[in-house]
């Protein structure tokens, strides 16, 4: 995995690598304030990775299993998918860019994060956008109006955002960054009481916020992750350890009850939940994921076509559904079922099995690179986890969110994985 990295020298190409690695620590930043401007970063970042790659003729990059996946599939979806789409013109204008986010990904974990400095720096903004973000929700759940200038949305926040995503938006940063966090601790010589003390402090801090928020599809992953890190990591650790991820645990639902108790408009939102769950069939998402199923029955090879499930929704399932055809089924896995069918779906599948192997690869090693992996795979249960409600894995906001917190935890895994011995800095 050491080897497929893109060399940056001390002309251009270094400088680039050190102005994209700045863009790249900025994107959430830009993603809560100027969402045009986020796409602007992640064209740049494309263009300069593609520019230097060329330059130097790094064409190694390629055999990155992630990469060749995700190549694949791009490929099956503009050769295959889009032809043969319900609107063809439509699924080629969404296949054909969806190119610039495996360019992110490629340039995030082969080229601008090589180094620990380079995860400093991502930390450090990174972390500076979440505390900033957690500052601004508890303003406006104590004074109804966000220090931006945002009113809260009935019974949920949205800190700096217009719409309520703020608890998706900081667990996906955040989980990443706790990432970067465990990767710092397990590159130091001597461990830190103080700045693991710090980092849990920050997590559970973050975690409360999240819960705060009211989103429940947010809260629950945020657990889910939680709950898979730190039982990975208790199942691992030396048995000296393990008292430690207990405590966590027990912190985690401590934190989920009090402020179920305390909060007349959380309680009511996890008893909403638990509603949900008992009648989920008949729910507004348990209708949308039927009727993705059913376009899916009717489209099984190559789906509808990408952008095109409300359409096919409508000629499916017609004036059956009480809340109507979205533009989305509200989950990933029957969206790309829906659109994409078993073609574009089985190039997803081979993404999902190289990002396990590298998390696999991790909770091998012995050591603190263990708790590297459990992170990861914590990481990837919130991002990727099947059986949720979700926005669409291709809108252009919740995407760029989802694959710069992806690209990130890959980009940790890959530096946790090249580290020359475990316990010991790089």
């Amino acid at each position: 995995m050491a080897s497929t990295y893109v060399a940056s020298g001390d002309d251009w190409t270094g400088k680039a690598r050190s102005a994209n690695l700045v863009l790249f620590a900025i994107l959430p930043a830009m993603l809560l304030f100027w969402r045009g401007g986020a796409e602007v970063v992640i064209g740049l970042i494309d263009v300069s990775y593609l520019a230097v790659m060329t330059t130097r003729r790094e064409w190694r990059v390629a055999i990155f299993p992630p990469f060749m996946a995700l190549l694949a599939t791009w490929l099956l979806l503009n050769l295959v998918v889009s032809p043969l789409a319900i609107d063809p013109a439509t699924s080629f204008a969404r296949s054909v860019i969806w190119l610039r986010f495996i360019v992110l990904f490629a340039a995030v974990t082969t080229w601008l994060v090589q180094t620990p400095r380079d995860i400093k720096l991502i930390a450090a903004a990174w972390g500076s956008t979440i505390g900033f973000t957690i500052i601004d929700g508890l303003v406006q759940l104590m004074q109804g109006v966000s220090l931006t200038g945002r009113p809260i949305a009935s019974n949920r926040l949205t800190g700096p955002l217009d719409r309520p995503n703020i608890g998706m938006f900081t667990a996906r940063i955040g989980f990443p960054l706790l990432g970067c966090m465990a990767l710092l601790l397990a590159q130091s010589m001597r461990l830190s009481i103080t700045r693991i003390l710090a980092t849990g402090i920050a997590a559970v801090a973050t975690f409360g916020f999240i819960l705060l928020t009211g989103e429940r599809a947010a809260s629950l992953l945020t657990l889910l992750a939680i709950l898979t890190s730190v039982g990975l990591a208790i199942l691992l650790a030396p048995k000296r350890y393990r008292g430690y991820g207990l405590l966590l645990l027990i912190t985690a639902f401590g934190v989920i009850a009090g402020i179920g108790l305390t909060s007349p408009r959380i309680f009511d939102r996890i008893s909403s939940i638990l509603d949900v769950l008992n009648n989920f069939w008949s729910s507004a998402y348990g209708e949308l994921f039927a009727a993705g199923l059913h376009v899916w029955r009717e489209y099984p090879l190559t789906g509808a076509g990408m952008k095109n499930f409300q359409t096919a929704c409508q000629i499916v399932m017609g004036d059956t559904l009480k809340d109507g055809c979205h533009p989305h089924p509200h989950n990933i896995y029957i969206e790309w079922l829906a659109e994409t069918g078993l073609a574009g779906s089985a190039g997803f599948v081979a993404f999902l099995v190289t990002l396990a192997a590298i998390c696999i690869n991790l909770l091998k090693r012995s050591g603190r690179i263990r708790a590297i992996g459990a992170l990861t795979a914590g990481s990837f249960v919130l991002l990727l986890f099947p059986f949720t409600a979700s926005q669409s894995f291709f809108s252009n906001w919740p995407a760029m969110l989802l694959w710069a917190s992806l690209s990130l935890t890959v980009a940790v895994a890959r530096l946790a994985h090249k580290s020359p011995s475990d316990g010991e800095p790089a």
